[in-house]
C-alpha cells in the first residue's frame, strides 16, 4: 500500500512517529501472547506468513511481522530524513513523503528549485548495492537539491564520506538510534 504524507513541521513528524510506536507496541503485545502458546517453528512461521503485525501507520491494517519490521524502519528513516531536510532548508513550506511501493522519489518538494531524496534502512549501506543505485537515481534528477539518506547500525549521523558520490548529490547517514 502506498502512503503519501505531507510534512510541514516537527509536529507532523512527531505525530507520525507516535503512530509508528503505537503500531509497534500493539504488535509486541501480540507476539508476546503468541510466543507463550506455540512451538518455536510455529512462531517463526506465523511471523513470516500470517498477519500478526500491523501497518506502522494504521493498526487496523494487518501485516505479517516481517513486512511490518521492514516498513517500520523505512518510515522511521524517512521521518528522520524529513527532520534533517526541514532543519537544513528552513525555506521549505512542506515535504511530501512517498512511503510504500509508489514509483518516484521517497521525499520531494517542488519549491526552491526542487528537492528529491531517496531513503532506506538496511544492515549496511552496501547491501544489494542500494546506496550505489540510489546515488545514480538521484544524480539524474533535475532538482536543485538531491539527497540519499540511509539508516544503518554502526554509522554515525551526518554527511557520509565513505563512498564517492555523484556531483550535487549529498549522502547522509541518519545513524540508527531508536526514536
Amino acid at each position: 500500500m502506498t502512503k503519501r504524507l505531507t510534512i510541514r513541521n516537527q509536529d507532523d513528524i512527531d505525530r507520525y512517529r507516535e503512530e509508528v510506536h503505537a503500531s509497534a507496541e500493539e504488535t509486541q503485545i501480540r507476539v508476546c501472547e503468541l510466543a507463550g502458546n506455540v512451538e518455536s517453528m510455529e512462531l517463526l512461521y506465523q511471523m513470516k506468513f500470517e498477519e500478526i503485525g500491523c501497518d506502522p501507520l494504521d493498526t487496523s491494517r494487518k501485516l505479517n511481522l516481517i513486512e511490518q519490521v521492514n516498513q517500520t524502519f523505512t518510515y522511521m528513516a524517512s521521518l528522520k530524513a524529513a527532520e534533517y531536510l526541514l532543519n537544513h532548508h528552513p525555506e521549505l513550506k512542506s515535504l511530501t513523503l512517498n512511503l510504500g511501493t509508489r514509483s518516484g522519489w521517497d521525499i520531494e518538494a517542488d519549491e526552491t528549485g526542487g528537492l528529491v531524496a531517496e531513503v532506506f534502512a538496511a544492515v549496511h549501506p552496501g547491501n544489494n548495492r542500494k546506496l550505489d543505485k540510489d546515488i545514480q537515481k538521484v544524480a539524474a534528477a533535475e532538482a536543485e537539491y538531491r539527497y540519499v539518506f540511509f539508516m544503518c547500525p554502526g554509522f554515525d549521523p551526518g554527511l557520509y564520506h565513505g563512498k564517492p558520490t555523484a556531483p550535487g548529490v549529498e549522502v547522509v547517514s541518519l545513524g540508527c538510534e531508536l526514536m
